[in-house]
Parts: structure tokens; sequence; C-alpha cells
């Protein structure tokens, strides 16, 4: 049987395939992932709420048609953008849509930060100014110190696509400080798994992406966690 150990339901945005290319690459074995997609016109709030409109249908069908043992909602700005907790008020919602357990991006964050005792943070992401000032709230009402916040300032979604992870690289190590304990690359959209051994080595400190703590909180959540070379300090502590 397909997904015999556990069936992801993965909720994201239309446009780009980043999360399930990491999703199905790390996946241990006996693992399924299945994907369901809304569409993502603008990086701003409006855009990015209008998106949201479009999940409820989406965690039916993941739960009904692929019958997937956990769903999450694979989009951080998604699940931050209205502040502190609202990611939780997302997950009380979908779970009583779907009878299914649910987790969120920014959730997985979360427990990543958590897990590793991390209490300050650089940020890097591709969002525009207004998407940035929302995600510094929500990190710093939830009690994590954000050191910095910086990156490629898009508001165009296919744009996330021209940028290549080297890029990311360098907005990491321009904008780290010492009172940052780790780094985050925030977006599901940003292919930047390639880069995590090799910013871990250069700063001397733990580096998620948002497709890292994505996949990690929901493996654990389904009781399938296995260390896995290629994603960091999370993974293999």
């Amino acid at each position: 049987m397909e997904g015999w150990r556990g069936r992801i339901g993965l909720i994201t945005p239309a446009g780009g395939s980043a999360t399930e290319e990491v999703f199905n690459k790390y996946r241990p074995e006996g693992v399924a992932v299945y994907t369901t997609r809304i569409p993502l016109f603008h990086i701003s709030y409006e855009g990015i709420s209008k998106m949201r409109g479009y999940a409820d249908d989406a965690a039916v069908l993941l739960a009904k048609a692929a019958r997937a043992d956990i769903i999450i909602f694979s989009c951080t700005a998604g699940s931050f953008m209205d502040g502190a907790g609202y990611d939780l008020e997302l997950i009380k919602k979908w779970e009583e849509l779907t009878g299914k357990p649910v987790t969120t991006t920014t959730t997985c964050v979360l427990e990543a930060i958590k897990e590793l005792n991390i209490k300050s943070l650089n940020i890097v992401t591709p969002y525009s100014e207004e998407v940035n000032k929302l995600e510094r709230a929500y990190f710093e009402d939830s009690g994590i110190k954000v050191t910095s916040i910086s990156g490629a300032l898009l508001s165009h979604p296919p744009d996330m696509n021209t940028r290549p992870s080297s890029d990311y690289y360098r907005y990491a190590l321009m904008s780290d400080t010492p009172e940052a304990d780790a780094t985050f690359l925030s977006c599901t959209g940003l292919r930047v798994t390639d880069i995590i051994d090799k910013l871990e080595n250069d700063l001397k400190k733990p580096v998620l992406t948002s497709n890292q703590c994505g996949l990690w909180g929901t493996l654990k959540k389904l009781g399938v966690l296995e260390k896995t070379p290629g994603l960091g300090t999370l993974f293999n502590r």
C-alpha cells in the first residue's frame, strides 16, 4: 500500500514546486505525499489572504480523496499574516473540517525553534517589505527576537523562481550578526535546501528553512522522523 507509514497532504501555493521537491526527495521510505494547489497572485497581505480562501476546499479534498493521515498548509506567510496564534486558529478550523491532524509551516518553524532552544533569528525572505514587517511582528510577538529581516523584496510569485539559492546564501551571510542564534530562510517557494549545510558550516549556527521545518514537523507528528543527511542540525541532532 502506498504510504503505509503515513500519507502527507500538502496544501501549497500554485506556481512553484519547491515544497513537493523537498518532501518527496527526503521523505522516509513508506511515506507518501499528495498535493493540492491553491492560487497565489501577489505577495501582499491582500494577495495571500485571498489565497487562503481556497484552502478549506483543498483540506477537505486531501482528507477525503487522498486519505491523508496529516495535512500541512505549506505556506509560511499564509500562516503568519494575521499575527501570533493565527496558525493555531487555522489548525483548529481545518481539523474540525476534515477530522484529520493539521499543521502549518509557521507552526513547524516555531516547534523547530523550540526544539533547538533558539531565542533570536536572522530572517531572510523573498517577500515584499509589507510582508516582511508582518513576519517580524509575528515572531517577536511569539517571543523570538528578530535581529534582522532582509532579502529579495519580491511582489510577484513567479519572480521567486528567478533567484538562485546562491542569492539567499549571500543574503544570509551579509545579514548575520553574533546576536542571532540561527538563520531562517523563510518561504516554501524557495529552493534553498542545497545551502543548509553550507550555511551551517560557514555561520557556525543552525539554519532553518520553511520546507525543512515543514517536513520535520509533519514527520514528527506522524511518528516517522529519521535522521536525514543534507537537512542540517534540525534533522541530525
